[in-house]
C-alpha cells in the first residue's frame, strides 16, 4: 500500500481472502406467512383454537339430530375470529417490515466514503473497501472501519 496513490486493485482478492470482506447483506423483510404464524403463536390464541375445536367436536356430538345442521357455528365463529385477529396483525407487521426494509435500504444507499485509488480520490460505498484503503475524512462523515490518521489538517 502506498499513502500516496492508494490501493490498486491488484491484490484485493488476497486482502479478502487474508482480512475478509466490509460487505453487509441488505436486510430483507419477513413474508406474511411467516408473520402470520408469528401472530398465531399467542398463547390466547392457541387457547381460543383449542377451545374452538373443543366446541365445534362436542356440540356436534351432543347436538339432537335437527340442531346439528348448525352446531358447529359457535366454534367455527371463534376460528374465525382468531384468523382475523391474527391476518390483520400480520398485514399491520408486514406493512411496517415492508417500510422499514425500504428505509433501510435507502439509508444504506447514502455509506460511501472518498478512498484513494490509483492515485485518484473516488467515491466508493462501504461494502467495497479494503484493508489498506486510504479515506479522506471530512466532518460529520461516517467512519466505517478502524483505521490510522496519516494527515490531519484543521480545514
Amino acid at each position: 500500500m502506498n499513502t500516496e496513490t492508494g490501493l490498486t486493485g491488484v491484490d484485493f482478492e488476497e486482502r479478502t481472502l487474508y482480512f475478509g470482506n466490509n460487505h453487509r447483506e441488505s436486510v430483507k423483510a419477513k413474508s406474511f406467512f411467516r408473520l402470520f404464524l408469528q401472530a398465531l403463536d399467542d398463547i390466547m390464541l392457541k387457547v381460543l383454537l383449542v377451545c374452538a375445536v373443543f366446541s365445534i367436536c362436542f356440540d356436534m356430538i351432543l347436538a339432537k339430530p335437527e340442531d346439528r345442521g348448525h352446531a358447529w357455528v359457535e366454534g367455527f365463529a371463534i376460528l374465525v375470529a382468531v384468523l382475523v385477529v391474527s391476518g390483520v396483525g400480520a398485514f399491520v407487521d408486514w406493512r411496517k417490515e415492508h417500510s422499514f426494509v425500504a428505509s433501510r435500504t435507502a439509508s444504506d444507499e447514502k455509506n460511501v466514503s472518498t478512498v484513494l485509488r490509483d492515485g485518484e480520490f473516488i467515491t466508493l460505498h462501504h461494502n467495497y473497501l479494503h484493508v489498506g484503503d486510504v479515506m479522506k475524512l471530512s466532518y460529520g462523515c461516517k467512519i466505517p472501519v478502524d483505521g490510522v490518521t496519516l494527515r490531519a489538517s484543521q480545514f
